[in-house]
């Protein structure tokens, strides 16, 4: 089975990245013959972000941008992701390729051998300083517990038959939290491990600070 791959990068102040992230996409799906494209979705950066969307789309004709009017945060840039996206099956992944790209071909082949939705899961969690990793560890008991799914090494970076993307965009869940609905929902599901990389400019948008809101947010019964 051969069909279209979407691939989705959520975008937040990365004007640094977005040119060497798309052309590092753009050679792995080539070189593999992936009919693809690629959805950056501008989530109200601050900065140049979006104007480096419009020329990488420019650069390469299977680039496309979404731009939000201010910052409505990561889960609603998946969600326009995938409400946007046109492929047959999606991955979503991180802009500052902490994500590798080369593992959406290993994605990609087990989408083709049947499974709809396969997880890329933490081998390690890269460098965090103690307070953040003692911080996210707790939030994904939390999680782990209310769900009865192990969320301790999940993550955003995930393949999505195009069923799955419908069910996701048809439940419109207010506060959604994409890496635990995507497992929830069910399918035929699979994971693969991967090690966080590098980011390979700026700063991660996930400080403790900012890790303890989500957290308040996601939690509230």
């Amino acid at each position: 089975m051969e069909g279209l791959l979407s691939i989705i990068i959520p975008s937040y102040n990365e004007g640094l990245l977005i040119d060497n992230t798309a052309n590092v996409v753009v050679d792995i799906m080539t070189e593999h013959k992936i009919p693809y494209e690629i959805l950056f979705v501008d989530d109200g950066s601050k900065d140049d972000t979006w104007n480096r969307i419009q020329e990488a789309s420019k650069k390469h004709e299977h680039v496309r941008g979404v731009h939000f009017s201010r910052n409505f945060g990561k889960e609603s840039a998946i969600t326009a992701g995938l409400t946007y996206a046109k492929g047959d099956c999606c991955v979503v992944m991180d802009c500052d390729l902490q994500h590798p790209p080369i593992k959406i071909v290993e994605m990609y082949k087990l989408w083709q051998e049947g499974y709809e939705v396969v997880e890329a899961v933490k081998e390690d969690r890269g460098e965090e300083s103690g307070i953040h990793r003692f911080m996210a560890n707790t939030f994904y008991k939390i999680i782990s517990k209310l769900t009865n799914i192990d969320m301790m090494n999940a993550s955003d970076f995930k393949l999505l038959d195009r069923k799955v993307m419908l069910v996701l965009l048809n439940m419109k869940e207010k506060n959604s939290f994409f890496r635990a609905l995507s497992s929830w929902v069910g399918f035929k599901t699979t994971q693969i491990p991967f090690r966080v990389a590098e980011r390979e400019a700026g700063e991660s948008k996930w400080s403790t600070k900012s890790l303890i809101k989500y957290a308040i947010l996601n939690t509230d019964c």
